[in-house]
């Protein structure tokens, strides 16, 4: 399913495409092919959408990369329960759980290309799309627990990182944030014992190893900051890559850590809380432009549904997460010098200009 659901996604981007050029439909052979300036115009009047009339329906796709038993899928599924009464049933959500619609990098160029409507994407990932601004909230070490991302989340500043991303002008609107908790690291049986079968873990461990990162530029420099080797590999195809041995571990939230089986062939799990995974509503900006005020209003109280509705669901999975390890076969490794990796990884923070620092600082302070 997920192999034809994929194909049908890159038929729809390359239709997409194709429409941009012309009009997508075959003329009748008798007539006579229609200019091609004239076939320009009307698809660039295409995709320059109208806004809707308030009865029409609308039935948006949005894309998750985990399953069900998710904070972020748990959030999407309230925004379409919420959308849906607002509406009054004019505005649905077909969710597509499991990456079935691609994976991250994927789901990102789909939606700035118009193939898919809505995507739970990541603040660390949006700078290697054109949104800078609100790639600072994933920079190592600037959070340091759930209770802290919420309150910038619920502040002016978190406000102005979503805005941020309408006005980077990249083709996503930021609707609002799904939590996603601390991201942690997670090593295999074979690189534990290449390392000698620690109790804790020190900054000197990480040398060399080669973490699976997701494919953006901020993961890739704070792996390197801390002496890994960044490994940038498609989800999808994590749990294998861990089980051939082709990464010695990876990174993500304990939650996704779970669902997705990686305790099966990592089952050494660090906790160093290295980023937060400040999970973003992102949507097509045509899609968004074409709706009425009332239909933007509602698509806003749904996000803050979502948004509330992930960050509860993973502050008790959290802590029920960890408290399964021990049926789960996780073993749970401190960190013995976590000074040092924040120290470590000011060489990320010092890439960036005067006015990204201040906002650094208002992050790390908690005052927002």
């Amino acid at each position: 399913m997920r192999k034809v659901l994929s194909a049908v996604l890159a038929s729809t981007m390359v239709l997409s495409l194709a429409a941009c050029g012309g009009s997508g439909t075959a003329a009748p052979t008798a007539a006579p092919a229609a200019p091609a300036a004239d076939t320009t115009a009307a698809a660039a009047e295409t995709k320059a959408e109208a806004p809707a009339a308030s009865g029409d329906a609308i039935k948006l796709t949005w894309s998750e990369v985990n399953g069900d038993d998710y904070g972020a899928t748990v959030g999407a599924k309230e925004f379409a329960k919420k959308i849906d009464e607002l509406s009054g049933g004019q505005i649905t959500i077909e969710l597509y759980e499991n990456g079935t619609l691609g994976d991250e990098k994927q789901s990102m160029q789909g939606i700035q290309m118009g193939t898919l409507d809505i995507f739970r994407g990541n603040a660390a990932s949006l700078p290697n799309y054109g949104a800078e601004k609100i790639g600072l909230t994933g920079l190592p070490y600037v959070l340091k627990d759930m209770e802290q991302f919420e309150a910038m989340a619920q502040s002016d500043l978190g406000q102005e990182m979503l805005d941020s991303v309408d006005e980077a002008d990249c083709g996503y609107v930021a609707l609002g944030w799904l939590v996603e908790g601390p991201r942690q690291m997670f090593i295999t049986d074979a690189t534990y014992k290449k390392l000698g079968n620690p109790t804790e873990f020190t900054l000197d461990k990480m040398a060399g190893l080669k973490i699976r990162v997701p494919e953006t530029d901020l993961m890739v420099n704070t792996m390197k900051a801390l002496g890994a080797s960044a490994t940038p590999i498609a989800y999808s195809e994590l749990y294998t890559s861990l089980q051939s041995g082709v990464v010695d571990g990876a990174e993500n939230g304990v939650t996704s850590y779970l669902s997705n089986s990686f305790n099966e062939v990592a089952p050494y799990f660090i906790a160093d809380a290295h980023t937060f995974g400040c999970g973003v509503i992102l949507m097509n900006k045509d899609k968004w432009n074409s709706f009425t005020d009332e239909q933007k209003g509602w698509m806003k109280e749904a996000s803050e549904a979502a948004s509330k509705a992930c960050y509860e669901f993973n502050q008790k999975q959290e802590q029920a997460a960890v408290d399964s390890f021990s049926e789960k076969g996780v073993t749970m490794i401190p960190v013995a010098d976590i000074e040092k990796w924040q120290e470590a990884c000011q060489s990320v923070y010092a890439t960036y200009d005067a006015d990204s620092q201040e906002i650094i600082k208002k992050l790390q302070s908690g005052t927002y």
